[in-house]
């Protein structure tokens, strides 16, 4: 199976998306080890998505992968304006408690050991 969740800004992006889910060259097992080696070796530079063991370790912050893909957004993607208008959809009560919140257990269990409390930190500092 594939699948692709990108941002399209035009249909040119779009385009190029859709040729590459498409495409149906087969890649070689030596593209899939640069692949694999290149997945391990930044994996721990990005938020995987897996709310669920955020939101289990920070009952009262459970946004913590939304807020790592909007700073995903600001920084990587270079969409300031969007980031910063879906961190102001964060509920008010939620965004007051950003900056208190022990991010430990969240970031003892995230399996790609981001600094999670300082990523937040950033990311208010950034989107608020």
């Amino acid at each position: 199976f594939s699948s692709v969740c990108v941002g399209m800004s035009n249909v040119t992006v779009l385009n190029s998306n859709v040729a590459a889910v498409l495409d149906k060259t087969t890649l070689s097992q030596a593209d899939m080890e640069v692949f694999k080696e290149y997945a391990a070796a930044t994996c721990s530079g990005y938020c995987a998505g897996c709310a669920d063991i955020c939101n289990a370790a920070l009952a009262d912050v459970s946004y913590v992968s939304d807020i790592m893909r909007y700073l995903m957004y600001y920084n990587s993607y270079g969409n300031r304006d969007r980031a910063r208008e879906l961190f102001a959809q964060i509920p008010a009560n939620v965004r007051s408690k950003l900056l208190s919140t022990d991010y430990g257990t969240a970031e003892a269990h995230c399996p790609q050991h981001l600094p999670i409390h300082e990523l937040v930190i950033e990311a208010v500092s950034k989107l608020a």
